[in-house]
């Protein structure tokens, strides 16, 4: 390597310094180590259908009922409900979601001013499903419930206790819980699909209990970059920076004296023993000579008085090769940038 190449890349990694300074002010100055504001809006929509079958009978000819109609609770088979939710995002998001169904069957006063009891029974396992990379996903499922299972339940409950006159409700829903996360934001997203059915009633209606679709939601989250730790960081990175380059230069400086030795010192020898000395394109064949390194040029000069034969000189980048040849003897002196401190003129 040249000088004029160990220069360049010192300069190039002065550049590179100065760049990543300007590059920090510009980020201090144009806020990127404060504190921002970001959000992941959402949008949820539901639908709820269901059928009511019947038991065998000889009024109805359907084998089911459809939703927003009176039914007669003894005629009551059992009731299919299809449940069906979609939440829209305004990033894509990664994460789960997980779902269940379960049913509440509860006992309160008549005119709904207070509840007497109430119970879970869960209806399906819970289901997992792995989110990657999407703006929007669906969930539905099918059920059936066992309406007169329900209702015996609350008789049983009501005559146990004595308060027959005790109202009745069966609540049928669905329980989704997304954990996802975009644009940075993550937190627990639940949702709940209700339909709800009155118990120990000769006669009953549905009710359809959910937000409305239309309705956008958020969830923000202020992202505190720490300007003090992000400092004390980058401190740390430029002082580290700064200490690399030291160290680069002085090694370069090393590199570019000792190469600036070695071109001097070259060249002092070709001028002062330019007579003896023949330049050669390539290094003799001495492959079956008798070979004898020399450890200086010193040496080689004293072997030349001995047998007063030219000596060949071939350069190959940062080496120099000097050669006598005598008959089958060659005399070889090695000169590179590690032992020009040998060279003695």
């Amino acid at each position: 390597m040249t000088v004029k190449k160990y220069t360049i890349i010192q300069v190039f990694f002065v550049i590179c310094i100065f760049a990543f300074s300007f590059t920090i002010l510009f980020m201090y100055k144009n806020g990127y180590f404060e504190e921002k504001k970001v959000t992941l809006k959402y949008q949820e929509s539901n639908d709820i259908d269901y059928k009511v079958y019947l038991k065998k009978n000889e009024f109805f000819d359907d084998k089911y009922l459809g939703k927003g109609k009176t039914y007669i609770t003894s005629l009551i088979d059992h009731i299919n409900v299809d449940f069906n939710y979609n939440i829209a995002f305004d990033h894509l998001v990664n994460g789960d979601y997980s779902y269940y169904i379960y049913v509440t069957v509860e006992s309160g006063k008549t005119n709904g001013s207070a509840n007497y009891w109430s119970k879970d029974y869960k209806v399906t396992d819970e289901k997992k499903v792995e989110v990657k990379n999407t703006g929007e996903y669906k969930v539905h499922e099918n059920v059936d419930i066992d309406y007169n299972k329900y209702n015996k339940i609350l008789m049983s409950f009501k005559k146990t206790l004595g308060i027959l006159s005790a109202n009745g409700t069966l609540k049928i829903c669905m329980a989704i819980k997304n954990n996802v996360k975009g644009n940075d934001v993550s937190a627990p997203i639940e949702g709940k699909l209700l339909l709800s059915m009155p118990l120990s009633e000769m006669t009953i209606e549905a009710a359809i209990d959910s937000e409305e679709n239309d309705t956008v939601k958020s969830i923000d989250k202020v992202i505190n970059a720490d300007r003090a730790r992000v400092s004390k960081s980058m401190a740390v990175i430029y002082g580290c920076s700064i200490v690399f380059l030291i160290v680069l230069i002085l090694y370069i400086n090393k590199k570019k004296n000792d190469l600036n030795k070695y071109e001097n010192t070259l060249k002092k020898i070709l001028n002062t023993y330019d007579s003896i000395i023949v330049n050669v394109k390539r290094i003799p064949d001495v492959r079956d000579f008798k070979r004898i390194e020399v450890s200086s040029f010193e040496e080689l000069l004293d072997a030349h008085s001995e047998v007063r034969m030219p000596i060949n000189f071939y350069r190959d980048g940062d080496k120099s090769y000097f050669l006598l040849v005598n008959d089958k003897t060659v005399w070889i002196y090695k000169m590179g940038k590690l032992n020009i401190q040998k060279v003695k003129i």
